[in-house]
């Protein structure tokens, strides 16, 4: 199940990694359209859009990176480990339970496998690093006090 979860967050990002290329692309388009079409000599589009393509363009590369990581994730089984990155972890706070799978990057996103909701949390989150190096059935504090039950990792 943690493989299928995996690949729909991977398609879900790799979604992501082409909206933003396409919003990269509209960019330097701009961009390269405005600067020798500028009308008055306070016009600013050319330089907007560019800035606008120089952070889609980072940010692509930022995520390219991270996609090739999870492609390289080793799927493996934490039951009965501490919880580390690749842990799908299910939790219980406040008297609701919850999924999630720690990673190092997507952190927030959410995918539904199964009709499970499972979210992404990285250890730099507070949850996920409450979570970092617990086991099932023990208990964490996560905000202010608050205490949840790690009810199975795998």
């Amino acid at each position: 199940m943690k493989r299928i979860i995996l690949n729909t967050i991977l398609q879900e990002l790799e979604r992501e990694l082409s909206r933003l290329s396409h919003a990269n692309e509209q960019s330097n388009k701009g961009a390269a359209f405005s600067a020798p079409n500028a009308e008055k000599q306070r016009d600013t589009t050319g330089v907007e859009a560019a800035f606008l393509a120089h952070g889609y363009a980072k940010q692509c590369i930022t995520l390219a990176k991270q996609i090739e990581e999870l492609k390289a994730l080793e799927v493996e089984d934490f039951t009965g480990q501490e919880v580390d990155v690749g842990a799908l972890v299910e939790v219980e706070m406040s008297g609701e339970t919850d999924c999630y799978l720690l990673l190092h990057c997507g952190g927030g996103g959410e995918v539904t496998v199964d009709g499970k909701r499972v979210t992404v949390i990285t250890p730099e989150s507070p949850l996920g690093a409450s979570l970092m190096g617990n086991i099932e059935a023990g208990s964490f504090s996560f905000r202010a006090g608050e205490e949840g039950i790690i009810l199975d990792v795998c």
